[in-house]
């Protein structure tokens, strides 16, 4: 199978709505017990693929793989150092064991990372805010 990046329309209405899917879910975050930190990741990967997603819809680009949705930024952005591209992965990665094989990832993951998730979502709703502002 070839994973491809495809050129699309630039479609602003779709990244505002992956813009603000993204937003509920962060807000909605808090409601989710500490003690389900396989939830938590789950969600934290979430928030970053909708925000990526956006982000690439914005520059009129789209993708069904979620490792070319991260390569992509990783190519065309620099707001997010490397460190934090392999977050995002190790996320992915995470997500994947969670959702197709039932696996409950340790705290010890979140508990080491999650200051830096926050400051990487941080980054990313500024990004996406601002290429969406720049769409219209």
């Amino acid at each position: 199978m070839k994973e491809e990046i495809f050129r699309i329309t630039k479609d602003i209405e779709r990244a505002k709505d992956l813009f603000e899917m993204a937003k509920e879910r962060l807000q909605d975050l808090p409601l989710i017990p500490k003690i389900r930190t396989y939830k938590i990741i789950e969600e934290y990967y979430e928030i970053i693929k909708e925000l990526l997603t956006a982000i690439m819809y914005s520059d009129g680009y789209k993708t069904l793989s979620h490792k070319k949705l991260i390569e992509y930024f990783e190519k065309n952005y620099n707001e997010i150092d490397y460190s934090g591209i392999k977050i995002i992965d190790s996320l992915r990665k995470f997500r994947n064991d969670v959702v197709y094989y039932g696996k409950k990832i340790s705290e010890n993951f979140l508990i080491n990372n999650e200051k830096e998730i926050k400051k990487i979502i941080s980054q990313l709703l500024k990004i996406a805010e601002r290429k969406i502002k720049e769409g219209n």
